[in-house]
């Protein structure tokens, strides 16, 4: 599969992408799929490509310290429920997003 970089949709094939990865990084317990993660992100970013709303999925969590990619967990006080984002990760996202505040690490 060819994705051109001027096609209207490369962004958001590449994020699809990174999530597949994300993916597969849960599904077989991959640590060095998660670093993969970063590290791509981390290109990506360099040569221009513009983060998508993810729910906070590539960011580090401040939470729990989730790393890029990963879901994020319980911890004491912060209860996730039935989401795969802690509620501050997401607000990270967000504020990211609209230029807020800049892109944190690792991805930084």
């Amino acid at each position: 599969m060819r994705i051109d970089v001027d096609e209207p949709e490369a962004r958001e094939l590449f994020w699809e992408g990174m999530r597949d990865v994300a993916d597969a990084a849960a599904r077989h317990q991959d640590q060095a799929l998660y670093q993969a993660i970063v590290k791509i992100g981390r290109a990506a970013l360099a040569q221009g490509v513009e983060l998508v709303s993810s729910g906070g999925l590539f960011l580090q969590c401040p939470v729990c310290d989730a790393q890029p990619g990963q879901r994020c967990i319980n911890t004491a006080g912060h209860p996730l429920g039935d989401r795969a984002c802690h509620p501050e990760r997401v607000e990270l996202a967000a504020k990211t997003l609209s230029g807020e505040v800049p892109i944190p690490p690792p991805l930084r």
